[in-house]
């Protein structure tokens, strides 16, 4: 079943060949869209930190309370907004002192004096949002098309929030996204961590669309949850998983395990760094930590294991990118939820232009 709710504008225009062909980490539809650009701790009071997103540097800064995120260029001498200090409530440039206030707008250049008219042009280029969740800093450079994911076991006192690290792969933010949804690849990449050899038949499954996302319920054999190294983990009758894909690359995926009566929700965060680079900031969220099941440490590094097998694979795809076209690539019954991932971002980027295009 598909369901439709998308934002539409009027005077769409033929997309340029490039822009059709393939997504990667530097397409410029990605600019209407949120994106994790660090960790929430990472920007101190009345101060300020550079980060990379789509390619291009971004000054993030707490000024007076208030979180903001500019182009990480001084319109000035473009000399780097991230170099300078928070004073008074306001960014100082460490170059020539040009004040911005949290909104961008330019309030003092001490070299014309206090009495001068400042231009407008003066302004620093902020991104259109900038927002706190889930412990990470996200930045849409214009508006978004789509809004952060709901996860209701964020704030449910029986699930225990574990963080990984922040891994950085040589890879493509749409491959890593592909790999994560794919059902495929689970007895053969993951084979000595929850994957089940004798299990490599993907059984049938319904997908239910919903604007530029989808809801995806599987039900599979797998090993038993457990520690890094769980070869001899006896297999599970049944394990649930629902997948849930906004674009262009959050994925939520809850794994139910009804025997143990075990839940685990993993949530995937991507950050578009430049062409060949992203940032994986991924949590667990258990229902067996509270309890003494399980503890963190054990958690965070079974999934550190399995994370290490999908990256020993996905960072030897030569090209960082994905084919928005689907009849690049030879496509089965098996792979309907990485196919309608594809057309998701096909539909992103058709009304990112559309709405960039807009009069």
């Amino acid at each position: 079943m598909s369901m439709y709710s998308y934002r539409m504008s009027p005077g769409f225009g033929p997309l340029p060949a490039s822009h059709r062909l393939r997504l990667d980490n530097t397409h410029p539809a990605l600019r209407s869209a949120w994106h994790p650009v660090c960790r929430s701790e990472e920007v101190p009071e009345d101060g300020v930190i550079s980060v990379q997103l789509l390619g291009e540097p971004w000054a993030v800064a707490r000024i007076g309370g208030t979180l903001t995120a500019f182009v990480d260029r001084c319109p000035h001498r473009y000399s780097p907004l991230s170099a300078g200090t928070v004073v008074d409530g306001s960014l100082r440039c460490a170059y020539h002192g040009y004040r911005f206030n949290a909104c961008g707008t330019c309030v003092e250049i001490p070299a014309i004096g206090p009495d001068a008219t400042i231009p407008q042009r003066a302004s620093a280029a902020a991104a259109s949002g900038v927002t706190e969740r889930f412990g990470l800093v996200w930045i849409a450079p214009e508006p978004a098309l789509t809004d952060l994911i709901e996860v209701p076991e964020w704030d449910d006192p029986a699930f225990t929030v574990v963080a990984l690290p922040t891994l950085e792969w040589n890879a493509g933010a749409a491959q890593m996204t592909d790999n994560f949804l794919d059902l495929a690849h689970f007895p053969y990449l993951h084979s000595s961590t929850f994957g089940d050899p004798n299990t490599t038949t993907v059984a049938d499954y319904e997908i239910e669309r919903r604007g530029l996302g989808f809801t995806t319920e599987y039900r599979n054999t797998t090993r038993a949850i457990g520690d890094p190294g769980s070869i001899d983990a006896p297999i599970v009758d049944a394990r649930f998983d629902t997948f849930v894909y906004s674009a262009p690359f959050t994925i939520r995926l809850r794994i139910e395990y009804p025997a143990e009566n075990v839940v685990l929700t993993i949530l995937f965060f991507h950050q578009p760094v430049d062409a060949v680079t992203t940032r994986l900031y991924c949590f667990d969220l258990r229902n067996d930590i509270n309890d003494g099941r399980t503890t963190v440490e054990d958690a965070r590094a079974f999934q550190l294991a399995v994370a290490a097998e999908d990256r020993h694979m996905v960072e030897r795809l030569a090209d960082k990118s994905i084919p928005l076209d689907t009849t690049r690539e030879v496509h089965t019954r098996a792979d309907r939820i990485t196919l309608e991932m594809r057309r998701i971002m096909a539909d992103f980027v058709d009304l990112s232009e559309r709405d960039r295009e807009a009069p």
